[in-house]
Formats: structure tokens, C-alpha cells, sequence
């Protein structure tokens, strides 16, 4: 097992109350202190101008809409209850039973992966330098579980059986491509990453993913590959790269015909759609129509009196509508966001555009209520809320135990709506 010699960002650091906004850096002195003349204002290279994080538009919330000023304040607290799980190791506590006030078990390094992912997409939309710190820790931690083979690919140590290998490959991809900006190491880091995932797509386009008895190996893990491939071909553009993943969208997009599901089309469709985005392809454009109006098609609606509180929800189980909806609920959520973020970038639909804005705010609203939060946590002390509590999310609602990566599932959501423009 291979270890990193990198630097690993203090836990006390990143635990610590969480800033709104990154701190400017220290200013010039004035001509009076330096008896010098003020420097002429210097334009940088090329005009560049440093880019404002995507959440400097939100600081004024009595400009937006109700839905959108609630999950600004959600992404927040979420985002810090994940960075106040990470260890002095730099691994997150996987969950918690509030009941019992406990740990949880079931920890894997897909859960992991997941959290560092949502924690370095938060990094980036805010600019904030601890969740970049806790978000570069746990990055680092995973790839001491990656070793390289002999031709220079990198696969997972991890012992699961259930193509949980694939997944943490993926998601760990996700992670580095989505941190603010990458050095040379992780960005060869990220490309044998996506090498070895290269070497799990079949002829025929599907992605083998493990055992095909479980149902995440045919319906989340391969929507997974599918996003950390495009976001590798985002950093480094290659012919190669876009036949492997036109061949994958074919197999996929025929997959999902034949046998539709949540999950499925919820992981493809952002994947589809930045792909769409970056070539203008029409079958991809096309794959994300097709299962984003299916997906409006089985959302939990305000009609069903006997399950009001699923209002808003997808089912996400294979055994139907009369499983109750999870947090799992933000896969679809965040795929409807990307489906209305490339109608407004690259392939104008504004009926479609309205049709799916209006069932991702009602998913949102859903996402939302199993978040903890002042007002449903009152029967717990003060102390554990604002510790344990408040931000976490809930796994369902007859389910009160908090995972990160229930938290980060529905924190990615929240953050695709925000940067999507389907939030104005």
C-alpha cells in the first residue's frame, strides 16, 4: 500500500466555526508610512481577473426566491456538519444514531470518497479555505488506498465484493477534479484513476461495476464512472476519451429504455449533460431528455393523500412506489439541475426547462425536511444540536440516523441547483 509524503492539513484547523467568506490577503502599505508613490494599478496576465466563487451572488438572500434563500442556508450548515466529522486522521465518522447518541457502523471508502466530493465542490462554489482544507485532507487520506501497477494505472486496495472498488475509484476521481484548483500531482493522481476505470468499460459500452446481483452495480455505480471520465476528458480533452464515453451513452441510453430506474438515469444525466455542454452531441442531449421527462413522470406528487410527507421525492427503489423515498432522492434532484443547466447553456427547451425546474424545487423542498435543523430538533439538548445535529441529514424520514454521505448525496444537489441557473 503506497503513502503520500504530502501535507496534511491540521484536523483543529478545519474543525473550528466556519468563516461565510475567505479572507482577503493584506493590502499595500500607504505612501505615507513608505515615502514612496503609490504603484500604478498592474492588470494581470492577459486581463485575467480572479473569479468570484459562486456564492459571492447570494449575499444578499431577500433578492431570491423563498426556495432558493432555504437552500443557500442549507448547503451551509450541511457543508459544516461534514467538515466538523472529519478525524484527526483525516477519515470522516461515518454516521450517527441520535437516539442513542452513537456511532454507526457500516463505513466504507465509497461513503468516504463521497463526502470529500461534496466537500470539494462546496470548496469551490464558496471559496472557503477550511472546507479546502478538510476537502484536500480526506483526498489525500483516500489515495493511501490506492496503489500503482506496473503500466502506470492506479486501482483500489478496498476488499469489497460489490463493486465498491469502481465506485471509490470514481467518487475519488470526482473529488480531486472538483477541488479549486489542481497541482501536477493530483492531476496525475486523477488521470491513472480514470485509466484504471477506462479498463471496466466493456465492448459493448457497459461499465462493469462487480456483482450484478446488487443493484447499485447496475444502476448508481456506472453513472458514477460516466461523471469522473467526463470530468477527466474536461482537464485533458482526447478523441480516445470522447469514443470510449459516445460508446457508454449508446449502452446506457438503451439500458435505461428497456429498464428505467431512479438511479440510473440520476447519476447518467450529469454526465450526459456535461458532456452535451463541452461537444454539442445530439444523442447525449437526447439521452438526458428522455430519462430527466421519466423522471418527472414518477415523482412523488401533492395528489397522493396517503403519502403526503413523499411529496416532492423520486422513488429510488426498484420495488416501487410504495417503498419510502430516502435521501437517495438527491441523485435524481441533482440530475434534474444539470438537465435544466444544459437547456440554458447548449440546447434551448423551455417547456422542458419549466417542467423540470418546477419538480426540482418540489425535490429540494424534500431534501430540505430531512435536513435537521432548529426547528425539528428540539427535543434534543442544545449542545448535541449544534454539535451533532443541525445540518446532518436525515436518511428517511422514519429514519433519524445521520450519514455523511446522506449529507453530502443531498449537499451535491443543493449546490448543482444553486450554480445551474433554474435557481432565479
Amino acid at each position: 500500500m503506497r503513502r503520500y509524503s504530502l501535507l496534511i492539513f491540521p484536523c483543529a484547523a478545519v474543525l473550528a466555526g466556519l468563516p461565510s467568506f475567505a479572507q482577503s490577503p493584506p493590502g499595500m502599505l500607504p505612501p505615507s508610512i513608505t515615502g514612496r508613490a503609490a504603484p500604478a494599478t498592474v492588470t494581470p496576465a492577459g486581463g485575467a481577473i480572479p473569479k468570484q466563487p459562486t456564492i459571492a451572488r447570494y449575499q444578499n438572500l431577500q433578492q431570491h426566491s423563498p426556495e432558493t434563500a432555504a437552500t443557500v442556508v442549507a448547503l451551509r450548515t450541511g457543508a459544516e456538519w461534514l467538515a466538523k466529522r472529519q478525524l484527526p486522521h483525516g477519515r470522516f465518522l461515518h454516521g450517527i444514531n441520535p437516539a442513542l447518541r452513537t456511532p454507526l457502523d457500516g463505513d466504507t471508502e465509497f461513503r468516504q470518497a463521497t463526502a470529500a466530493w461534496s466537500l470539494a465542490q462546496a470548496a469551490t462554489f464558496t471559496g472557503e479555505e477550511k472546507l479546502l482544507a478538510v476537502a484536500g485532507q480526506s483526498v489525500l487520506t483516500l489515495l493511501t488506498f490506492t496503489q500503482d501497477e506496473a503500466n502506470g494505472k492506479q486501482f483500489p486496495t478496498t476488499s469489497a465484493k460489490t463493486g465498491g472498488d469502481v465506485a471509490f475509484a470514481a467518487t475519488l476521481a470526482l473529488a480531486i477534479y472538483s477541488m479549486p484548483t489542481l497541482d501536477a500531482k493530483l492531476t496525475t493522481e486523477g488521470e491513472k484513476i480514470c485509466a484504471f476505470l477506462r479498463t471496466k468499460v466493456q465492448p459493448d459500452g457497459s461499465i462493469s461495476c462487480g456483482d450484478s446481483s446488487h443493484a447499485e452495480c447496475t444502476t448508481l455505480y456506472p453513472g458514477l464512472v460516466l461523471q469522473a471520465l467526463v470530468a477527466n476528458r474536461r482537464n485533458r480533452a482526447d478523441a480516445s476519451k470522447d469514443q470510449v464515453l459516445q460508446k457508454c451513452f449508446t449502452y446506457y441510453r438503451a439500458k435505461f429504455k428497456a429498464q428505467p430506474h431512479a438511479l440510473l438515469a440520476g447519476s447518467v444525466i450529469p454526465a450526459a449533460a456535461d458532456f452535451t455542454m463541452e461537444t454539442k452531441d445530439a444523442n447525449t442531449a437526447a439521452c438526458v431528455f428522455e430519462m430527466a421527462d421519466w423522471l418527472c413522470s414518477v415523482q412523488h406528487g401533492k395528489g397522493d393523500v396517503k403519502h403526503l410527507m413523499w411529496s416532492g421525492a423520486f422513488p429510488t427503489d426498484s420495488r416501487g412506489q410504495a417503498t419510502e423515498p430516502t435521501f437517495e432522492t438527491a441523485i435524481p434532484a441533482r440530475a434534474l439541475a444539470s438537465a435544466c443547466q444544459m437547456i440554458r447553456l447548449a440546447v434551448p427547451d423551455l417547456p422542458r426547462y419549466q417542467k423540470y425546474r418546477v419538480a426540482l424545487t418540489e425535490s429540494l423542498a424534500f431534501l430540505r425536511s430531512l435536513q435537521y435543523s432548529h426547528e425539528n430538533s428540539n427535543h434534543f439538548t442544545e449542545e448535541f444540536r449544534r454539535n451533532y445535529l443541525l445540518g446532518g441529514v436525515r436518511v428517511a424520514m422514519t429514519d433519524g440516523n445521520l450519514r455523511i454521505d446522506s449529507t453530502a448525496m443531498v449537499e451535491l444537489a443543493f449546490q448543482k441547483f444553486l450554480e445551474s441557473g433554474a435557481e432565479q
